[in-house]
C-alpha cells in the first residue's frame, strides 16, 4: 500500500471519527450547524438542515472519500479531499467557537487532533515528492471546492423546508444545550 493510499484511508477513519463526535459523543452538532453557519433562530431544530439534508451530508463526504481511497495516484483529487478536511478548522476552530462564544464545539477535538497533522502530512508528502504541478493544485482547489457544494450545499439547500417531517432529534437539541452551555467562555 502507497503513502497517498494509506493517508486517505486514515483521512476516512478520521471522518468517521469526527461524525461521531459530531453526532454522538457529544453530538449536538446539526443544531450548532443550523445556528451558527446559518443563523437560524426561529426552527433551527428543522430549517436550513434537518435530519433528512444531514445524512445525504454525511453519506455523500464518504463516497468522494472513498474515490479518493480508489484512486491514489489521483494526486489533486487525494489532495483536494485532504484539503475539505482541512477545511473543517474554519467552522470548528473559529467560526463557531466565535458565534457561540465557546472555546469548544462538536467536531472541534477530531478537527484538531485528526485532520489537522493528517491534512499537513499529507501536503508535506505532496510537496516533498512534487507530485503535483500548478495545474494540479489548481485542480485540488477546484475539488474542495466541489466537496463543498456537492456534499454540503446542495443538501441543505435542496431540502430544506419549514415543514419537514425530518426534525432534528430531541437528544440533538439538548446535547447542543448541554455542549454549549460547558463550553461556555466565562466573562
Amino acid at each position: 500500500m502507497g503513502a497517498l493510499r494509506l493517508m486517505t484511508i486514515l483521512n476516512l477513519m478520521a471522518l468517521f471519527t469526527h461524525q461521531l463526535e459530531e453526532y454522538q459523543f457529544p453530538g449536538g452538532a446539526p443544531m450548532v450547524i443550523n445556528r451558527v453557519v446559518y443563523n437560524e433562530v426561529k426552527q433551527p431544530d428543522r430549517f436550513p438542515g434537518n435530519e433528512l439534508s444531514i445524512m445525504i451530508v454525511n453519506v455523500s463526504a464518504w463516497v468522494i472519500y472513498v474515490v479518493a481511497i480508489a484512486l491514489p495516484q489521483v494526486t489533486w483529487l487525494g489532495m483536494g479531499v485532504m484539503l475539505f478536511s482541512l477545511f473543517q478548522i474554519l467552522g470548528h476552530c473559529l467560526e463557531m467557537n466565535l458565534k457561540l462564544k465557546t472555546w469548544y464545539n462538536p467536531g472541534m477535538a477530531t478537527t484538531l487532533l485528526l485532520f489537522l497533522p493528517l491534512g499537513w502530512h499529507y501536503i508535506a508528502y505532496v510537496l516533498a515528492q512534487h507530485l503535483l504541478g500548478p495545474a494540479g493544485w489548481l485542480a485540488a482547489i477546484f475539488m474542495l471546492l466541489a466537496c463543498i457544494v456537492l456534499t454540503i450545499i446542495l443538501p441543505v439547500q435542496g431540502l430544506k423546508n419549514r415543514n419537514t417531517p425530518y426534525s432534528i432529534d430531541s437528544w440533538q437539541v439538548r446535547r447542543f444545550a448541554q455542549v454549549t452551555h460547558w463550553a461556555r467562555m466565562k466573562r
